[in-house]
């Protein structure tokens, strides 16, 4: 299969967002979990849920993976001091699920197709973030990313 990546000195801002973007922009609220992983080209996933139910994936991809460090470093807090909470309490660890953190995004919606075990084809949802925002441990509101260039 011929790999038809272009190498990373040839990708500018404008062939990234055009890349990324492909369908309208629109603002979400989601709740980010612990849930973290880089993906091969390097973006940040993070799991989380729309409306409290909807399970999807918020990528935060190429340049903007750099800008979201404050996120992942919050997700991370969060857990960390929710398990050091359990642990002095004498309670087992909290689900991962259980941790939150809201976040305002705007960005587009892809949708991926996986196939499970038995052949089955299942539907995720994946969030490209342009911009977001969210309060940090002091309460003070976090921006970050940009418009994506047209």
């Amino acid at each position: 299969m011929q790999n038809r990546r272009r190498a990373p000195k040839e990708i500018t801002a404008t062939s990234e967002d055009q890349g990324l973007f492909k369908k309208d922009l629109g603002q979400f609220r989601v709740a980010l979990v612990p849930h973290i992983k880089r993906s091969s080209r390097g973006d940040l996933v993070v799991r989380g849920y729309l409306d409290n139910t909807r399970e999807v994936f918020v990528i935060f991809a190429g340049r903007r993976a750099k800008e979201a460090l404050p996120i992942e470093s919050r997700v991370k807090a969060m857990f960390v001091q929710a398990s050091q909470a359990a642990a002095k309490a004498g309670r087992k660890p909290p689900e991962v699920n259980a941790i939150r953190l809201p976040i305002h995004v705007e960005g587009s919606w892809r949708s991926r197709f996986q196939r499970d075990v038995s052949g089955w084809d299942h539907r995720s949802f994946q969030l490209l973030a342009s911009r977001w925002a969210f309060s940090d441990a002091d309460g003070m509101t976090n921006l970050g990313g940009r418009p994506p260039f047209s």
